[in-house]
């Protein structure tokens, strides 16, 4: 493979990253819209606040995910199921660790961030430890 087509590769992998990146915040907005009262969530029930976080976390790296997958975009083994769990492992992880680390889930801790980057890492870690 040339370098060309290696650097335009590596430039789709990073605009579908950053989609997936887009699609956790589209996600958590659209769960917002359906649960009542969701502004308190993170100071009155900061474990079902991580809960549906990590929910729609999963939700919208895996969904930007399959759809690359399924249009063409990423050329990898599509190993849906593994992706997803793995995903889901991803997102969960670092808000578990912010659950004991702080007594309430506040705007803008940057377990968030690291839950969203986990999240998508963990979407292609099965791609990476597959046996060839």
């Amino acid at each position: 493979m040339d370098s060309g087509k290696k650097l335009l590769r590596i430039l789709i992998g990073l605009g579908i990253a950053l989609l997936q990146l887009i699609m956790t915040q589209v996600t958590t907005l659209l769960a917002s819209f359906l649960l009542p009262d969701i502004e308190n969530f993170p100071q009155t029930h900061s474990a079902l606040f991580a809960l549906i976080l990590g929910i729609t976390f999963t939700t919208g790296v895996f969904l930007a995910g399959w759809l690359a997958i399924k249009l063409g975009w990423l050329k990898i083994k599509p190993m849906f199921v593994k992706r997803l769990v793995a995903a889901l492992v991803g997102a969960y992880l670092p808000l578990l660790v912010a659950l004991l680390l702080y007594p309430s889930l506040e705007p803008g801790n940057p377990f968030f961030f690291v839950s969203e980057i986990t999240s998508i890492l963990g979407f292609y870690l099965p791609g990476w430890v597959s046996k060839k």
